[in-house]
C-alpha cells in the first residue's frame, strides 16, 4: 500500500447473516491492520446490497417461508450451500464472532428502508453509520424484529437524528425498493439508489463484499486474517473526475443489461453536461435499450447530423428506426455498414 489513506466500501444486506458476521470480521481485520501499519487511516462506508429486492411491503414470517424451498434458497443467496446448511453455519460463525443470542432471522422483510437509514447516517460520519448498521443487524438477527416496521424505523431515525422514513401508515411499514411514493427530489432515496447501482456497476454480486480503495474486492465473510492481508496489499485509490467516474459506471450498467439503472446514474450528467457528446450517446443507447425509442431516435438524429462519419452512432440510429418501423432504417444501416467495413 503506497498511501496511508484507505477507504473500504462494505456492500451487504441486513437480511444476510453473513453480512453481520463479515462486519465483525472486518473489525478484527482492521485491528490487525492497525497493529501492522499504525499510520494507516481507514474509513469504512456501508453500502446497500439487496438479496431479496422483491420483498413485499408487508413482512412475512420466516416460518412459512421455509416451507417454500425455492424462496428459502433465494434468501440464503448470501452464502454457499443449501439454505438449511447455511443457517446452521451462520449460527456457529456468529457465536464465534461474539454475537450473542439466538441468532437467526424470523421475518422476510424488505431491507430498503433500513438501507436508507444507514445511507443517511453516513452524513453524520462513519462512526455513526457503523452504530446504525450494527443496531439494524442486531434487531433483525438477535431481537428478531421486523426491519420494515414503521415504528421501529421511526424510533431509529429519532434516536440517531436521521430523516424520517417514508411509509404507509395503515400498514405500519416503510416503502420498499422502487415502490411509488418517494419524493422525486428525496436526497436519501437518490443517495441510496446510487450506492446500490454503483455496486452493481462494479460487479458486486454477493453479500458481503468489501471493496478496498475502489480497486480490490473481497467477496464473502472471509477470515479476518485474509481481509487484513487484502487491505494491506491494496493499491492506492485511483483519481478520476466525478463526471468521468459517473459516466463509466452508467456505461457499465448498460453493459450489464440495466438501462434503467444506467439512466438513473446518468441523470446528473444529463442536467449538468447536456451538450457533451459522450453523455448524449450514452443516454441514447440507454433509452433505446429501455424501449424509450422516440427519445432515443431524436437524440441519435442530432448526433448523426453532428458526427456523420461515426459508423457506430449511425448503426444504433438505424436499429432504433427499424424498431420504430421507420423505412429510413435501411438507408442508415447501409451507411453504417459502409462506414465500418
Amino acid at each position: 500500500m503506497t498511501d496511508n489513506r484507505l477507504i473500504i466500501d462494505g456492500y451487504a444486506d441486513f437480511l444476510c447473516g453473513w453480512g453481520y458476521i463479515g462486519k465483525r470480521r472486518l473489525a478484527r481485520a482492521l485491528d490487525l491492520v492497525h497493529r501492522e501499519a499504525p499510520a494507516v487511516e481507514v474509513q469504512v462506508r456501508w453500502r446497500p446490497y439487496l438479496i431479496d429486492p422483491t420483498a413485499p411491503q408487508w413482512s412475512e414470517s420466516m416460518a412459512g417461508i421455509l416451507q417454500q424451498p425455492e424462496l428459502a434458497e433465494e434468501l440464503a443467496g448470501c452464502g454457499p450451500g443449501s439454505a438449511a446448511d447455511n443457517r446452521l453455519r451462520a449460527r456457529d460463525a456468529a457465536a464465534q464472532e461474539g454475537i450473542e443470542g439466538d441468532f437467526g432471522a424470523r421475518w422476510r422483510a424488505s431491507s430498503w428502508a433500513a438501507h436508507r437509514l444507514a445511507t443517511a447516517a453516513l452524513a453524520h460520519g462513519p462512526q455513526v453509520q457503523d452504530e446504525v448498521v450494527e443496531e439494524l443487524y442486531r434487531l433483525h438477527f438477535v431481537e428478531h424484529r421486523d426491519l420494515n416496521d414503521l415504528g421501529l424505523l421511526t424510533a431509529l431515525a429519532e434516536r440517531f437524528r436521521l430523516p424520517m422514513p417514508p411509509g404507509t401508515g395503515e400498514l405500519g411499514a416503510g416503502l420498499v425498493y422502487l415502490q411509488p411514493g418517494f419524493e422525486p427530489d428525496d436526497p436519501v432515496e437518490r443517495a441510496t439508489r446510487e450506492a446500490l447501482l454503483t455496486g452493481r456497476a462494479i460487479g458486486v454480486d454477493t453479500s458481503p463484499t468489501f471493496v478496498i480503495n475502489g480497486r480490490t474486492a473481497v467477496a464473502g465473510a472471509q477470515p479476518a486474517e485474509l481481509l487484513a492481508d487484502a487491505i494491506l496489499a491494496a493499491p492506492a485509490a485511483g483519481r478520476q473526475p466525478e463526471e468521468v467516474r459517473r459516466l463509466r459506471l452508467a456505461e457499465a450498467l448498460l453493459d450489464r443489461k440495466d438501462p434503467h439503472g444506467s439512466l438513473y446514474l446518468a441523470e446528473p450528467l444529463r442536467r449538468e453536461h447536456p451538450d457533451d457528446p459522450n453523455v448524449r450517446s450514452l443516454l441514447a443507447r440507454a433509452r433505446a435499450a429501455s424501449a424509450s425509442l422516440a427519445p432515443a431516435r431524436d437524440t441519435l438524429a442530432e448526433l448523426v447530423a453532428q458526427y456523420p462519419d461515426d459508423g457506430y452512432l449511425r448503426e444504433l440510429y438505424g436499429r432504433t428506426l427499424r424498431r420504430l418501423g421507420d423505412p429510413a432504417a435501411a438507408r442508415e444501416l447501409a451507411l453504417a455498414t459502409a462506414l465500418t467495413s
